[in-house]
């Protein structure tokens, strides 16, 4: 028998195909990986060097650019609230107080200050999808688009708690993201990835029994006539599925203790250095997502019955403040900086009026993105916001010029290239930030 679940590994006639598409959920889930390696192209050529990844992090619930990006000192109290600014390594740019780290690396970022949405609800489907009408996230569309990658590792990935992000939509589940809703360790199971098929309630408690037992599985599969009688699609899923470099990229284990202190402890924190391990090992897009739910975790800071702006000052930004600069350090050093697109969003921002509860509302109108890396030109402001931080000042982007500056960066020529303008509609990138 065959049962990976309990870290055991034997069998007297080899392996068979019906159990290989019982492992890792294939036949249960729509043989979703080999469907998705069916539905892809060839992956792309990386013509010099690296191809260009993305780290898309999305701050669930919306956070208030008044008190992260776009700091307005001389509006009266009840806009500016009781937080100031502080300059950082860019001559002339100031962000919050609340983010001294990120201050020392402004350098390796660009601002877009004058972000603009007509969606003002709680959903990261139109954010993450670029408000394309397939519901499709910018991460799925480039695997439809690109096909696998050519590392091997899993294309798209999304890391956090599921919530309300964008994943294939209607392309279909094959362009659908692998989800790692907790990076820290203490959820083994990776969906797609390993074997939930009948394994009961003691499932992956004990790691070092079940890492040894898909190691002993992936021997025998290799020397088993029936995989080398399995459709290539098939045998490509397998090798996902049981590959040692795959298995290490998502075992946050192997890295130093220190490393992982300075990312934070926070669920956010290490889903950030997962994030970086992934694109080291080639995956081209990994969504992060800040929060599932309960509301109070994330950036709804409306006040009544949940906290109000005291809850930007701790936890919320010392953790993004944390996480995203351990990140931006640690690609830096480790030269993935300049082939890794960093992007930092929301759905919207805040009201710039304090509302009675000490809290600031929904406010799609006027928001702040961040950008780092992946060509992106540091240093740099894009567009301002008005006096009081309420509306577009000068060179507002919406989300679907936002998307077409990803879809830019990460290597698709949206002004030749048919196959995006259903996903962009006549967005056009910002030229700004395309270096």
């Amino acid at each position: 028998m065959l049962n990976i679940g309990r870290a055991v590994a034997s069998s007297c006639q080899g392996v068979t195909r019906r159990e290989i598409l019982r492992v890792g959920g294939l036949g249960a889930l729509g043989l979703t990986l080999a469907d998705a390696f069916r539905a892809g192209a060839s992956p792309a050529s990386r013509k010099g060097g690296r191809e260009t990844s993305c780290i898309f992090i999305f701050l669930s619930g919306g956070p208030s650019h008044l008190e992260t990006f776009d700091p307005k000192t001389h509006a009266p109290i009840n806009i500016r609230g009781p937080y100031g600014a502080i300059s950082t390594n860019v001559s002339g740019i100031h962000i919050s107080e609340l983010l001294p780290q990120l201050a020392s690396q402004m350098d390796r970022c660009a601002l877009l200050r004058a972000m603009t949405s007509t969606d003002g609800a709680h959903s990261g489907t139109f954010m993450t999808s670029g408000g394309s009408k397939f519901g499709a996230s910018i991460g799925a569309v480039m695997q439809k688009l690109k096909g696998g990658s050519a590392s091997g590792m899993p294309p798209f990935v999304h890391v956090g708690p599921n919530g309300y992000l964008a994943g294939a939509g209607t392309l279909g589940s094959a362009y659908n993201p692998l989800l790692v809703a907790d990076p820290s360790g203490k959820q083994v199971q990776l969906p797609q990835l390993t074997l939930p098929a009948e394994i009961g309630t003691e499932r992956f408690k004990q790691r070092e029994d079940l890492l040894s037992a898909v190691d002993k599985t992936r021997a025998a599969w290799h020397v088993n006539p029936n995989v080398e009688k399995m459709d290539l699609n098939y045998q490509r899923a397998i090798d996902l599925l049981t590959s040692e470099k795959v298995r290490a990229a998502f075992d946050l284990e192997r890295e130093k203790e220190d490393l992982r202190n300075r990312y934070g402890g926070s669920t956010f924190g290490q889903s950030c250095l997962l994030a970086r391990r992934l694109v080291e090992a080639g995956t081209r897009y990994v969504q992060v997502n800040w929060y599932g739910e309960p509301a109070w975790l994330g950036w709804d800071v409306h006040g009544a019955d949940l906290p109000g702006i005291e809850r930007m000052a701790s936890p919320l930004c010392p953790r993004l403040d944390q996480g995203l600069s351990a990140l931006l350090e640690d690609l830096q050093q480790r030269g993935l900086l300049e082939s890794t697109l960093i992007v930092v969003t929301g759905e919207f921002g805040r009201t710039p009026q304090i509302n009675k509860y000490g809290g600031r509302d929904h406010w799609e109108k006027c928001f702040s993105v961040l950008l780092a890396g992946g060509g992106v030109p540091g240093g740099s402001v894009v567009g301002a916001s008005d006096n009081l931080g309420a509306y577009p000042a000068n060179r507002p982007v919406r989300v679907p010029e936002l998307a077409a500056t990803i879809y830019r960066l990460l290597g698709i020529d949206t002004n030749t290239d048919p196959r995006i303008r259903p996903f962009l509609g006549d967005a056009a990138p910002v030229s700004e930030l395309l270096g």
